[in-house]
């Protein structure tokens, strides 16, 4: 299927972006913040959405928490946004938190975990799992219920989600009992395959973009063989929770998305993929007109409904 009709048009009107490698970084995140928090909200309403720290390995991690409407305790669902670990921050993707916590009925905490190159993997890592943590130990003052655990991720944030619940199985808990994962994928480097090949030149997402973002936070190529990288390099994947995986048909890394869904199933883990045709890299930002995104966001608040429902 050719590029959505409506991205095509919204692309048609809008100076393409060059390779992201020759923005001076300040800028390349002053242009990412300024284009993502011009988009409108979804039309949707909350309790209450408010700011604060969270303690975490290096000094406090800025957080967002939002709560739904309605009589809690409701799930407490974290959340990484995307962002290639070098760019983004609580605003670039409030959109997605507002339409999760909304759609989902649950408590969002999201995480402004620290970005490369200033910090190198495996900091965004530690910064989620000490999140998740958090998260756990205080659901119920945030009116949530710690028996009822997500994560969530878009992009770099699937990654973490995906990282982070291996991490949890490793530790023995905290019990998460559902994964939101909008195109975050499961390998890296990324191989020079099938999609990477098709759409290595976008749109909007070029593979020179995607290795640039990982030359920025890796130290070495040894860094790709540890599963918080490469979540499907785990020794093992038995036991991990319900995984909700959703990729963009026009994105150079969809296969590597789409890849860590049979070694979840193969391992007996349930999982639901979904790809979503003419849609790009990034699309779910977009809710708030996009029905692709619209379609994304649903089918993952229908997953974590499902999985967070309580006994």
């Amino acid at each position: 299927m050719p590029l959505d009709t409506q991205l095509k048009a919204m692309f048609a009107g809008q100076p393409e972006w060059g390779p992201m490698r020759n923005f001076p970084l300040d800028q390349l995140r002053q242009a990412v913040r300024s284009s993502s928090i011009q988009l409108p909200p979804p039309a949707v309403t909350l309790a209450s959405v408010s700011d604060r720290p969270l303690p975490g390995p290096a000094g406090e991690i800025p957080a967002r928490i939002y709560t739904p409407e309605g009589s809690g305790p409701f799930p407490v669902i974290v959340y990484f946004h995307g962002g290639g670990f070098v760019v983004g921050d609580l605003d670039t993707q409030d959109m997605i938190a507002r339409g999760l916590c909304a759609g989902a009925e649950s408590i969002i905490v999201s995480v402004d975990y620290r970005l490369a190159p200033e910090h190198k993997f495996p900091a965004a890592f530690e910064d989620g799992w000490a999140a998740i943590q958090w998260a756990a130990a205080h659901a119920a003052d945030l009116g949530g219920d710690p028996a009822r655990l997500g994560v969530a991720g878009d992009s770099a944030g699937g990654v973490i989600a995906s990282a982070c619940v291996l991490l949890a199985k490793q530790a023995g808990a905290p019990k998460l009992s559902a994964v939101i994962n909008w195109y975050g994928p499961g390998i890296h480097p990324i191989p020079e395959q099938g999609s990477a090949i098709e759409f290595a030149n976008g749109p909007l997402l070029r593979m020179d973009d995607v290795h640039f973002f990982w030359e920025m936070f890796i130290k070495d190529a040894s860094d790709y063989e540890d599963f918080r990288a490469s979540p499907i390099k785990a020794a093992s994947h038995a036991d991990l929770p319900p995984t909700f995986i959703a990729s963009a048909e026009c994105d150079p890394i969809r296969d590597a998305v789409e890849a860590y869904a049979p070694v979840l199933s193969n391992a007996g883990v349930e999982v639901e993929v979904k790809r979503y045709p003419g849609m790009v890299h990034g699309f779910v930002s977009w809710v708030s007109f996009l029905p692709g995104a619209q379609a994304a966001m649903a089918d993952a608040c229908a997953f974590a409904k499902r999985h967070l429902k309580g006994r």
